[in-house]
């Protein structure tokens, strides 16, 4: 299964992914992201559930 991120998506993974490694502040996230830290937050949860599969 090919899973595309048009326009701007490509940008957020990496942030979520330093967000989950603790290398970025969801706060400082949401800000690089234009979004809050709950849309961040839900963000975050797929990709930790991705992780923990891998």
């Amino acid at each position: 299964m090919l899973v595309t991120m048009p326009g701007k998506e490509p940008c957020i993974l990496p942030v979520i992914q330093a967000v989950v490694e603790k290398r970025l502040r969801c706060r400082d996230a949401a800000y690089q992201l234009q979004l809050t830290e709950r849309q961040v937050q839900r963000l975050m949860h797929p990709f930790l559930f991705l992780v923990q599969i891998v």
